[in-house]
């Protein structure tokens, strides 16, 4: 087993000052105009999700199962992916403004399997904000 996906993510509760935890994720990836699921999992205690299990898995996927679930080039070379954040709401029991938050992101062609892709999440009930990670 790896110790990571080439794909992750970090949530941060900036007002609490803490990893959000336990906020359940969603990986997808952009076939003609729809996106389509392939992966998910929850925020470990410091936040993270470095592991994703293919969805209707109970465990995290292996690399190469994941990479096959992940892996798409369209005629441009360029990939497009989403992590939708689905549980905020539940996060936060109800009370934000935000009850999920999805961020889409552009894997160019020929970097998928050479870089690794790392998406954080600055959290608060009233805003968010990302950047790409390292």
């Amino acid at each position: 087993m790896t110790s990571r996906h080439p794909i992750t993510c970090h949530v941060l509760d900036t007002v609490a000052g803490r990893p959000a935890r336990d906020i359940r994720c969603v990986l997808s990836k952009l076939q003609g105009s729809e996106y389509v699921a392939f992966a998910e999992a929850h925020t470990n205690a410091d936040g993270r999700v470095v592991l994703w299990n293919l969805l209707g898995a109970d465990t995290p996927a292996s690399l190469a199962n994941f990479n096959e679930a992940a892996k798409i080039v369209p005629a441009d070379g360029k990939s497009i992916y989403k992590v939708g954040f689905t549980g905020v709401e539940d996060y936060y029991n109800g009370d934000t403004f935000f009850p999920f938050i999805e961020i889409q992101f552009i894997i160019p062609a020929g970097a998928y399997g050479t870089e690794h892709f790392h998406i954080p999440l600055l959290l608060s009930k009233y805003s968010y904000a990302t950047y790409r990670g390292s």
